[in-house]
């Protein structure tokens, strides 16, 4: 059963006669048990829906005509929570006073396949293996950390055997879903000879799967009583790279694609910037932080002549970044400040809220970004749309309006395609109060989705 949130007006599903609060619970004989249910069984050209409305329970019939929207929204769909311990989980090593959704750990196959959550395949029975082959709920984004058994119950944080990945994976395959998988590199655990097990287990059920993801862990500095690690160093981050280079370029030759991909972090560690986009073929992990940097500085590149030379007004800017991206960005900063007029400060930002090692932009608070701002006197502010969600909240429940407040100067969100935003804000545009991020698990950083 599904519940009707809200009905947009003027589709099918307002002209059909539903109210707010109906109960779906069956479309053409099939059961309904959650969204994914309603979207496999609406498709149809003729529907027939069975209803509960306060207790009563009625039939409506509807034509469907492609295109057609039925403008139902749903009630949240209940997700199922980890059963893992993982000795790399950002999620333990938070602090307290975030966003309450961002305690909730996450592992369902329907989020996978939804929005591209990553699952471990440790909390399903063989009914739900069944039900993605069998509604094909394709693709499916898959954390494997290490295909050795022993090694991937370690990773896991499991007191007991988990089942075989590679049997789970290979059900699938043979069922042509496609996956996307990645491995959170840990120093010491799943990394050296572990790694290339992994990597050339995975890559045997090439085509169904796709991709292989090396990302590495993030620690923060909330780890007590937590399992001892290292975090990624330079030195180990050009390691991990030259491994993923080289398998890469052997399964180009084998296989036709790259398969496995090194995180856009791992090359930034190394002082280099991600290689030219035929190293990621179709970007299939660009959410994950596979590509991501790489397509943001070619966008640059291709639409910066659509910037002015000069402005017929003065006007100061400060871009907001985590510490990682200032790599990369200070060279297109430098660019900006040749605009006549036009003056760009970079404004890398520490984590001290998660600590010196957490870089990425993705994870900054309201209450760090305050920091950098103190003693600034700029025109606008702009932040990346990665650190505010889409409530228009910071991590640390910090709107816009409260940011401008105590900062004291104009703050709004950018986008992904720096030249779009830049012209938005020299065209007088209304600016961005909502970002891009969500909840932890579902950032392109790896941040716990386990």
């Amino acid at each position: 059963m599904v519940v009707i949130k809200d009905i947009e007006p003027g589709t099918l599903g307002e002209r059909a006669g539903f109210l707010r609060g109906d109960q779906i619970h069956a479309i053409n004989g099939q059961q309904i048990g959650d969204l994914i249910d309603f979207q496999v069984h609406s498709a149809e050209e003729f529907l027939l829906f069975e209803v509960e409305r306060e207790g009563e329970h009625y039939e409506v019939e509807m034509e469907r005509a492609p295109g057609d929207e039925l403008g139902l929204e749903f009630e949240d769909l209940r997700l199922r929570s980890c059963n893992n311990k993982c000795v790399f989980c950002f999620i333990h090593q938070m602090p307290k006073g975030m966003r309450r959704s961002l305690y909730f750990e996450d592992d369902d196959y329907r989020l996978s396949f939804l929005h591209g959550s990553y699952v471990t395949l440790t909390n399903i029975q063989e009914k739900d293996l069944d039900r993605i082959i069998d509604q094909g709920l394709s693709p499916q984004y898959i954390s494997v950390h290490a295909t050795d058994p022993q090694l991937r119950q370690v990773m896991l944080g499991r007191k007991k055997p988990t089942v075989d990945i590679l049997e789970r994976l290979g059900r699938l395959a043979e069922n042509g879903i496609e996956m996307h998988t990645q491995v959170v590199v840990c120093p010491g655990y799943n990394d050296g000879v572990h790694l290339e097990r992994t990597t050339g287990d995975l890559s045997r059920l090439y085509p169904a799967l796709r991709s292989v993801a090396l990302v590495p862990v993030g620690l923060t500095r909330f780890r007590q009583n937590l399992p001892d690690l290292r975090p990624v160093t330079p030195e180990l981050a050009r390691q991990y790279v030259a491994q993923a280079e080289g398998w890469g370029e052997r399964y180009k030759r084998e296989l036709g694609e790259r398969l496995v991909y090194a995180a856009d972090e791992l090359f930034l560690l190394t002082g280099l910037a991600p290689p030219a986009r035929s190293y990621y073929d179709a970007f299939p992990q660009i959410e994950n932080g596979i590509g991501m940097v790489r397509s943001f500085l070619d966008r640059w590149e291709e639409d910066k002549v659509q910037l002015p030379s000069s402005l017929s007004s003065p006007l100061r800017l400060a871009l907001v970044t985590g510490k990682l991206a200032s790599f990369f960005m200070g060279p297109i900063v430098s660019s900006l400040n040749q605009i006549r007029g036009l003056r760009v400060d970079l404004l890398p930002v520490v984590n001290d809220t998660f600590g010196p090692g957490i870089t990425v932009s993705g994870l900054l608070t309201g209450q760090d970004i305050l920091r950098r701002l103190e003693g600034g006197a700029w025109d606008l502010v702009l932040l990346p749309p990665n650190c505010v969600n889409g409530e228009g909240l910071t991590l640390d429940d910090l709107t816009l309006s409260e940011l401008q407040r105590r900062a004291g100067f104009p703050i709004a969100v950018g986008q992904y395609d720096l030249v779009l935003t830049l012209k938005g804000v020299l065209e007088g545009q209304p600016l961005a109060l909502q970002g891009s991020g969500r909840q932890l698990s579902e950032l392109g950083y790896y941040v716990g989705r386990p």
